[in-house]
C-alpha cells in the first residue's frame, strides 16, 4: 500500500483511542447460580438461590434473597446470566398477575379491560431484564410447575408491564420446560345467550409479551371470524401499545407437557425469535398454536415440533406482518382443526426450507400446511397427513384458503407431496385409512394464486393445476419410506432405490445440505431428503426404518391410527374441560 493511500489525521487516531477504551471497559454482568434443592419463594432464608430469587435478583439489578453473584467484583447489568446446575427445579408459589377491571359489571355490552402488572413474587416467573438462563442440558435441567398448588402457573413471562421503552433480550438453552399452565376466566354474560366475556392467557410455558386479553367469545360463530385475538393475544388488526422490545432464543430447549386455555400451548411469543436444536411436544392450547404461537419475525432450525393440539395450527400458528424462517425442521403427529403442522395467516410469509411435515391431522383441511398468508416452499417433505373433510376441492397436505387483504402468493419449488388424504375419521383402521382418497394440495374456496418454480413431485392429481412446470412430476410413486431416524438431530422420509425424486430437484445456490445436513448433489434430490449418488443406483437407498408415516409400498403403518386417536382424545378431554 501507498503511503498516501492511508492517512490518518488526529481526530481520527484520538476517535480510535476513545473507541478502544471503550471497548476494553469492562460489561457490566452479574452471575447467579441457582440451587434445585432451594424454597420456591421470593425471599427464603435458606441460604440457598432458587430460581425465582435469581429473576428477581435480575429484575433488581441487586442481589434478593439468598441469591449472590459469584465473583465479589461482579455488578448487575445488561449481560446477567443465570447458571441452572442439573436437577429437577419445582415452582410452587401460585398467584396470578393478569386481571381485569369492568367499570359496568352488569352492562353486558361493556367490555371489561385487561390489567396486567409484573410481578415475579408469585405464579409464573416475570422477566423484565436481558438475561442468559443456561442449564445443564435439557435432559438434566427441569423446570416445572407443581400442578397440584392452587395458582400454578405457565413458568417464564418475559415482559415489563411498566416499561414504555427499552429493549429486554431473553436467551434459554439447555433447559426443559413442563407442567406450565394457563386458565381462562369467565367475567360475564354477553349480550346474547351465545356470547361470553373471557379473560384467556397465552403461553403455557412461556409468553413474550402482553400474552393477556378479554375476548368476547360468540359460540355461533365459526372460523377465523371467530378466531383472531381469542386465545389472550392481540388482534393483528389491533394497533400495537407502546412498551420494551423483546427478543427470545431457545437453544436445546425442550418445552413438553405444557397447556394453555388460550393461545400458545407450549410458547406464545409477539416478539422476534429464534428456536434452534428444541423440541417442542405434547403441548395443547384450546385456541391457537398449540405447540408455538407466533406474531413476531422468527428463525426454527433444526427442531422436532411434535404431538401438538390446537383449534388451528397444531403444531405452529403464525399471524401478523411477519416472516417466519423454518428450516431443518419436523413437524409430525399434531393434531388441529385447520393447519395440522402449520397454520398462517394473511400478511404474514412463511419461509420453508428442508424440513418435513407428516402424519399430522387436521380435522377439516390442511393436515399439512393450512395458509391464507405467502409461503415459499423449497426441498419440503409433505407425507401422510390426514384431514376430515371430504370435499372434492378439500387438500390435505397442502390447503390455501382467500387472504382477507393484502397479496399472498404460494411458491412450491422442489416439494415432494406424497400420501396426504382425506375424509379420515376418528377410529378409523390402518386399511380404512390407507382406502381414502388421496388429497396432496386444495383449496377453500378461491384460495391463493400458487406457483410452481418447477421440480415438484406429486403422488397424485390433486396438484395439476399447480405444478406446470415442465419439471414438475405428478402421479407418480415417490418411493419414501417411514419416518424415521436416517442421522441428523430431526426424523425424515428416506428416499428409497428407483424413487424418480433422485436427482429430478433443481440446484439452489441458498440450499447446500439436506434437512439432516447432507451435502446436496447437482442436481440435487426432491424434497427434505438427499441421497448421495454412490447410493442411488443401489442397495438400500438412503435408509428408512420403522416410523410412524408409509413405507415404499405405501401402506400405513397400523400403529398410526392408535396414536392418532390417542391425541384426539387428548385434544376432546382438554376441549371439554375448558367449557
Amino acid at each position: 500500500m501507498k503511503h498516501a493511500e492511508f492517512k490518518l489525521n488526529r481526530k481520527a487516531i484520538l476517535g480510535m483511542a476513545v473507541l478502544a477504551a471503550i471497548g476494553a471497559m469492562p460489561v457490566q454482568a452479574a452471575t447467579i447460580t441457582v440451587d434445585p434443592t432451594a424454597a420456591d419463594a421470593a425471599v427464603a432464608g435458606d441460604g440457598k438461590c432458587s430460581l425465582r430469587e435469581a429473576v428477581l435478583s435480575v429484575n433488581a439489578g441487586a442481589n434478593v434473597g439468598d441469591c449472590v453473584a459469584n465473583i465479589a467484583t461482579e455488578a448487575y447489568g445488561i449481560n446477567d446470566t443465570i447458571t441452572m446446575p442439573a436437577g429437577i427445579y419445582t415452582l410452587t408459589l401460585g398467584g396470578v398477575d393478569e386481571t381485569y377491571t369492568d367499570s359496568l359489571p352488569a352492562e353486558p355490552t361493556n367490555f371489561p379491560v385487561v390489567a396486567i402488572t409484573s410481578d415475579a413474587t408469585m405464579g409464573d416467573l416475570d422477566i423484565r431484564k436481558s438475561v442468559r438462563i443456561v442449564g445443564a442440558g435439557a435432559a438434566a435441567t427441569i423446570i416445572q410447575w407443581d400442578t397440584t398448588v392452587p395458582g400454578a402457573d405457565r413458568i417464564f413471562h418475559v415482559y415489563d408491564a411498566a416499561a414504555t421503552t427499552g429493549t429486554v433480550d431473553v436467551s434459554i438453552q439447555g433447559v426443559t420446560l413442563t407442567k406450565g399452565q394457563t386458565f381462562q376466566t369467565s367475567i360475564k354474560p354477553g349480550d346474547s345467550a351465545t356470547k361470553t366475556y373471557y379473560l384467556r392467557r397465552a403461553g403455557g410455558a412461556l409468553a413474550v409479551g402482553p400474552a393477556a386479553n378479554v375476548v368476547l367469545v360468540d359460540t355461533s360463530v365459526t372460523g377465523t371470524a371467530n378466531s383472531e385475538g381469542r386465545g389472550g393475544s392481540q388482534k393483528p388488526t389491533d394497533p400495537e401499545a407502546p412498551g420494551a422490545t423483546y427478543t427470545l432464543t431457545l437453544t436445546g430447549v425442550i418445552v413438553d407437557g405444557n397447556a394453555a386455555q388460550g393461545d400458545g400451548g407450549g410458547v406464545y411469543t409477539a416478539s422476534a425469535m429464534t428456536v434452534a436444536s428444541s423440541i417442542v411436544s405434547n403441548n395443547s392450547a384450546l385456541t391457537n398454536g398449540g405447540g408455538i404461537y407466533n406474531e413476531g419475525n422468527t428463525s426454527i432450525t433444526d427442531t422436532t415440533v411434535s404431538n401438538n393440539t390446537a383449534e388451528g395450527g397444531g403444531g405452529v400458528f403464525m399471524t401478523g406482518s411477519n416472516t417466519v424462517n423454518i428450516s431443518g425442521t419436523t413437524l409430525s403427529g399434531n393434531v388441529a382443526v385447520g393447519g395440522g403442522a402449520i397454520s398462517g395467516r394473511a400478511g404474514m410469509t412463511l419461509k420453508l426450507v428442508n424440513s418435513t411435515l407428516s402424519g399430522n391431522i387436521g380435522s377439516d383441511v390442511g393436515a399439512g400446511l393450512y395458509t391464507n398468508g405467502s409461503a415459499q416452499l423449497n426441498f419440503v417433505t409433505i407425507a401422510m397427513n390426514l384431514a376430515g373433510a371430504d370435499s372434492p376441492a378439500a387438500g390435505s397436505g397442502i390447503n390455501v384458503f382467500p387472504a382477507t387483504s393484502g397479496t399472498s402468493t404460494v411458491t412450491l419449488k422442489n416439494v415432494l407431496l406424497a400420501g396426504n388424504k382425506k375424509g379420515w375419521l376418528e377410529g378409523m383402521d390402518a386399511a380404512a385409512i390407507a382406502a381414502l382418497p388421496s388429497a396432496n394440495c386444495g383449496l377453500t374456496g378461491s384460495g391463493l394464486p400458487v406457483t410452481s418454480s418447477g421440480n415438484n413431485l406429486s403422488s397424485d392429481a390433486s396438484c395439476d393445476a399447480w405444478l406446470i412446470a415442465a419439471t414438475d412430476l405428478k402421479s407418480v410413486d415417490p418411493m419414501i419410506g417411514d419416518l424415521a431416524d436416517n442421522g441428523g438431530p430431526t426424523l425424515t422420509h428416506a428416499l428409497l432405490v428407483g424413487s424418480p425424486a433422485l436427482s429430478a430437484g433443481a440446484a439452489d445456490a441458498s440450499v447446500t445440505t439436506d434437512q439432516r445436513g447432507v451435502p446436496r448433489e447437482t442436481p440435487p434430490d426432491i424434497g427434505a431428503f438427499e441421497v448421495d449418488n454412490i447410493n442411488e443406483g443401489g442397495g438400500d437407498g438412503g435408509g428408512g426404518g420403522g416410523g410412524c408415516a408409509i413405507g415404499g409400498n405405501g401402506s400405513f403403518d397400523p400403529t398410526l391410527p392408535g396414536m392418532l386417536a390417542a391425541a384426539l382424545a387428548v385434544f376432546g378431554w382438554r376441549r371439554r374441560s375448558a367449557k
